[in-house]
């Protein structure tokens, strides 16, 4: 295994509205640039290992959804390697890069079992969507961006920092691109906390509700839209959704107040601040 990889240790204390936040997942891009501990490069024997597994499943004529961990048998070396990137993303720096998949040499279906494989030694998969996806493919399908109810993986624009609801995400490289298609990441602890430092009366704007539009993909039951503020704390965590196209595009829907001066404001803050503290990852 790679013995570079080194899960983050440092204190958390229990995270407290219009306070700093102290958490492991507070870092500025100078430490990762700096500090490549969080990045971990598959060996040829856990490469081996991974599309052993891969075969055995299509051996059996397993689907991708019926996969758990008991089907997809890694060793005791790789698995623990898994269990340390998952504590790095849970209690660490909230994310962790794996290269060296040897996908050139995998199908389209072996690449995706793969994937999933993996992610049993990391959680439990959720719908990514209101189809109940639970692998989904970002790829320009021609969709545009400023169209009401379209989701921004299927268009070639810039996506808005957000932040997903579920505990992470995993994304898998195909292809690397013959230009962009890079991604950015960024701290919503220190973002949280560079906005408290420098304009206290925001963050105090962005613990309040907004309106964020459900894209089209309304569950039984629901309207149009929910509500929930940018920044939200609960049992001692601080959590962050991110600004993105979903709360611009709830506003003219019926039984949704215009933004105040105070909420764009806010709105805008946050944006200027999140791409300066943000670290480009470029998809191999």
């Amino acid at each position: 295994f790679n013995k570079n990889f080194k899960p983050k240790k440092s204190q958390r204390e229990p995270a407290v509205p219009m306070n700093p936040v102290v958490d492991p997942a507070g870092w500025f891009p100078k430490e990762l640039e700096e500090n490549k501990e969080w990045i971990f490069v598959l060996s040829q024997n856990e490469c081996d290992e991974i599309q052993e597994a891969v075969a055995s499943t299509e051996k059996r004529g397993l689907e991708i959804k019926q996969i758990c961990r008991l089907d997809f048998l890694l060793s005791q070396g790789l698995s623990n390697r898994l269990e340390e990137i998952r504590e790095e993303c849970l209690n660490g720096r909230g994310l962790a890069l794996l290269r060296g998949l040897p996908v050139a040499s995998m199908s389209r279906g072996q690449i995706a079992t793969a994937l999933w494989g993996l992610g049993t030694y990391l959680g439990v998969a959720v719908s990514q969507n209101g189809k109940g996806h639970l692998l989904g493919h970002v790829k320009d399908l021609g969709g545009n961006y400023l169209t009401k109810d379209t989701r921004g993986y299927f268009t070639n624009a810039e996506m808005g920092f957000h932040a997903d609801r579920c505990d992470y995400v995993g994304l898998l490289c195909l292809q690397t691109a013959k230009s962009g298609g890079e991604s950015c990441v960024a701290s919503s602890v220190t973002l949280y906390n560079e906005i408290l430092r420098q304009r206290p009366d925001l963050v105090a704007e962005l613990l309040k509700d907004f309106c964020w539009s459900r894209t089209g993909e309304i569950p039984p039951g629901k309207g149009p839209f929910y509500k929930m503020p940018v920044f939200s704390f609960e049992g001692g965590h601080l959590s962050a959704r991110g600004v993105s196209k979903q709360i611009y595009e709830s506003q003219g829907m019926e039984g949704v107040d215009d933004f105040t001066e105070k909420q764009l404001e806010a709105l805008t803050f946050f944006k200027e601040q999140v791409k300066k503290l943000s670290f480009e990852i470029d998809f191999r």
